[in-house]
C-alpha cells in the first residue's frame, strides 16, 4: 500500500473583504480514536512452582517456554492496573535411565501498575505483555520445586473516542492554512458479553474428579468480517483446569478442553471494506463436575467482546484562518497511517521426534496451533519481527495398534519489512496468516514447513490543532437615510439642506417645496445630469414665498 503522509497547502487569498459571508461554512464531523498516553513499564516476576506428581524428577531442563496473559486491567486516575498470567512450558530430561523427555505447565499469577498520565475510569486501554527472559533454579531443599525469575514488558495504551466537527471551507474574504490528515475515523464500536455455557465428557484416561481448584482460559479471535452493519466474529477458547482424583491418593491432575464460539455486535454504519479491530478478555472461567452427571464437566465462561469499525479518511482541515478575531479550535492526538506492508515467511525446522514418542508410520495432520510475536521494533523504513510458530502433528504410529499420537513442536522465526517512512518511535501492529504448512519424515527427522504471511501497520501518533468555528462579524447595515422636511421658518432667498430618498426627481421636489426645477439647478451647480439622482446625496432646496 502506498504510503501516505501529512502535507501543508494554503488556500489562495479570495476578493477583498467587503461583507460577512451569510452562507454557513461547511464542516465535516470527524470521530477517532485519541491517543491519551503511552508507557513501557519492565517488571519481574517471581515465585516457585512444581513438577506435578505424575511427571517423573527432572534431571536437566532442556527448555522453557513462557507468554504472558492478560486477566483483568483497571483504570484509576493517571495509572492502569494490569493483573496477569505468566504461563510456563517446561521441557526436561527425566531423571530414569531412558533419560525420556518430558513437559510440565505451570502458571504464575502477577500485578502490575503502569503510570500512564491522563489516563481517567472509563477510557479505553490496550494492553500488550512480552516475556523477553525466564530462568528456572531448583530449591535446594525440595527437587521437585523451581523458583522462577521472569523478565516481562508491559505496554499499557489509553484511547478515548472523540467527536470533532472540523472545518473544511475557509471563510470567504480570509487566508486560511489547511492540512490534509490521513487518519482512522471510526465508524462505530460496540461491547457484547457472550455466554459459553456447555457440558464435556471427562477423559476416559483421566481419573474422576473429586474438586476443581482452578480454571484458566485463553481465548482466541480466529475470524472477523463485515457485513452491512453488522461485525460476525469467530473464536476458540482453551481452557485448562487442575483438579484433586477422586482416588485414595488424590493426586493432582489436569484436564484442557477447546470451545468455538461465534457471535455478531451490530454497528450501524459499517460496510464490508471498513477495518475492524476485535478486542476480547475472559471475565468467568469456571468448571465442575455436572449436577446430573459425574462423568460431565460442566463449564461456565463469561467473555468481553468489543468490536470497532474503522474507515481510512483524507480530510483537508483548515488549521488556521488568518486575520479572524475570534476562532474556536480542537487538538486532536491522533494516528495517522505512516504505511503498511506484508512478507512471506518460510518457517522449517527438522529434528528427531520425541524420545518418548513412538516412530512415524504416517502423518495423519499437521496444523499450527499457535504463532505467538515475541518482539517487534520499528528501525527507519523497516519493522523487525520475532516469533514462534507452535505445530500440531497427528500421525499413526509404526506399531502393531497403530495408534494415533501427536507432536507439538515449537519453531522460531524472524524476518523484515519494508515500510517506507517507518521511524523507531512510531507504533506497529503484526498480522500473520497462515498460507501453507506440511509434515514429512526425512530419514530420522520429523521436518515442519510452513508458509506465513507476516503483515506489519505503521501508524504515528499525531498532533494537530483544528479549526472548529468561526464567528465572523455582522454585516455593517446601509445607513437609513434621514427624511427631511422644509424648516418651519425658510427665509425667502435662502436654502435649506435636503438629502435625496428613494423615488425623488427634482420635478417631484419642485413640486413639493413649491418651487422650479430651473431654481433647484441653480444653487446645485454640482447636479450634471438632472435626470440621476444619487440616494443619500444633499442637495440645496431654495426657500419660496408662502401663499
Amino acid at each position: 500500500m502506498a504510503m501516505k503522509k501529512l502535507s501543508k497547502s494554503r488556500y489562495r487569498k479570495s476578493r477583498t473583504y467587503e461583507r460577512a459571508t451569510t452562507m454557513p461554512l461547511r464542516t465535516e464531523k470527524l470521530r477517532v480514536q485519541e491517543v491519551v498516553a503511552e508507557n513501557t513499564e519492565q517488571t519481574i516476576v517471581r515465585g516457585t512452582i512444581s513438577v506435578p506428581e505424575a511427571k517423573p524428577e527432572v534431571d536437566r531442563v532442556l527448555s522453557t517456554y513462557a507468554v504472558g496473559r492478560l486477566k483483568k486491567v483497571n483504570i484509576i486516575p493517571n495509572k492502569v492496573v494490569v493483573e496477569g498470567v505468566l504461563k510456563l512450558e517446561v521441557m526436561y530430561e527425566a531423571f530414569k535411565k531412558d533419560q525420556s523427555v518430558h513437559t510440565f505447565h505451570e502458571e504464575l499469577d502477577f500485578t502490575d501498575f503502569v503510570d500512564v498520565p491522563g489516563a481517567r475510569p472509563g477510557m479505553e486501554v490496550e494492553v500488550d505483555i512480552v516475556v523477553e527472559d525466564v530462568s528456572l533454579t531448583r530449591d535446594p531443599k525440595c527437587a521437585d520445586d523451581w523458583d522462577v525469575a521472569a523478565v516481562i514488558m508491559v505496554t499499557v495504551r489509553v484511547t478515548e473516542e472523540v467527536e470533532v466537527d472540523a472545518l473544511v471551507e475557509c471563510p470567504e474574504g480570509f487566508e486560511c492554512e489547511s492540512e490534509v490528515m490521513t487518519l482512522e475515523h471510526v465508524v462505530g464500536s460496540r461491547t457484547k458479553q457472550v455466554l459459553i455455557d456447555q457440558e464435556f465428557e471427562l477423559p476416559r484416561d483421566k481419573p474422576d474428579i473429586e474438586k476443581v481448584h482452578k480454571c484458566m482460559c485463553d481465548v482466541e479471535i480466529t475470524n472477523a468480517k463485515i457485513i452491512r452493519n453488522k461485525v460476525i466474529i469467530d473464536g476458540e477458547v482453551d481452557m485448562e483446569c487442575v483438579y484433586t482424583a477422586l482416588k485414595d491418593d488424590q493426586t493432582v491432575h489436569t484436564l484442557s478442553q477447546t470451545f468455538k464460539f461465534n457471535t455478531f455486535i451490530e454497528i450501524p454504519g459499517a460496510e464490508q471494506d471498513m477495518d475492524v479491530y476485535v478486542d476480547v478478555m475472559v471475565e468467568t472461567c469456571d468448571a465442575d463436575v455436572s449436577d446430573t452427571d459425574a462423568c460431565n464437566i460442566s463449564v461456565t465462561i463469561v467473555l468481553k467482546v468489543r468490536a470497532r469499525v474503522v474507515e481510512d479518511r483524507e480530510v483537508n482541515v483548515i488549521t488556521e484562518v488568518i486575520g479572524a478575531e475570534t476562532v474556536k479550535t480542537a487538538t486532536l492526538d491522533v494516528e495517522s497511517l505512516v504505511g503498511e506492508a506484508c512478507k512471506q515467511v518460510v518457517v522449517r525446522d527438522a529434528q528427531e521426534p520425541p524420545a518418548e514418542k513412538p516412530d512415524i508410520d504416517k502423518v495423519k495432520e499437521v496444523i499450527i496451533r499457535d504463532i505467538t510475536i515475541k518482539d517487534k521494533n520499528v528501525i527507519n523504513d523497516k519493522v523487525l519481527v520475532r516469533g514462534t510458530v507452535e505445530f500440531q502433528v497427528l500421525y499413526v504410529a509404526l506399531k502393531k495398534d497403530q495408534a494415533v499420537h501427536m507432536i507439538h513442536r515449537k519453531v522460531s522465526f524472524k524476518t523484515f519489512i519494508d515500510v517506507p517512512g517507518a521511524r523507531p518511535d512510531d507504533s506497529v501492529e503484526i498480522v500473520v496468516n497462515v498460507e501453507w504448512t506440511n509434515a514429512k519424515m526425512d530419514s530420522c527427522d520429523l521436518v515442519l514447513e510452513a508458509v506465513l504471511e507476516v503483515c506489519a501497520r505503521v501508524t504515528e501518533t499525531v498532533r494537530r490543532q483544528v479549526v472548529t468555528e468561526v464567528i465572523l462579524p455582522e454585516p455593517t447595515p446601509e445607513p437609513t437615510p434621514t427624511p427631511t422636511v422644509e424648516p418651519e421658518v425658510c427665509v425667502p432667498g435662502t436654502t435649506f439642506n435636503y438629502t435625496i430618498a428613494r423615488g425623488d426627481t427634482l420635478a417631484r421636489l419642485a413640486q413639493r417645496f413649491g418651487t422650479t426645477v430651473q431654481a433647484i439647478l441653480a444653487v446645485n451647480p454640482q447636479i450634471t445630469d438632472p435626470d440621476s439622482l444619487n440616494v443619500g446625496d444633499v442637495i440645496r432646496i431654495p426657500c419660496v414665498a408662502k401663499g
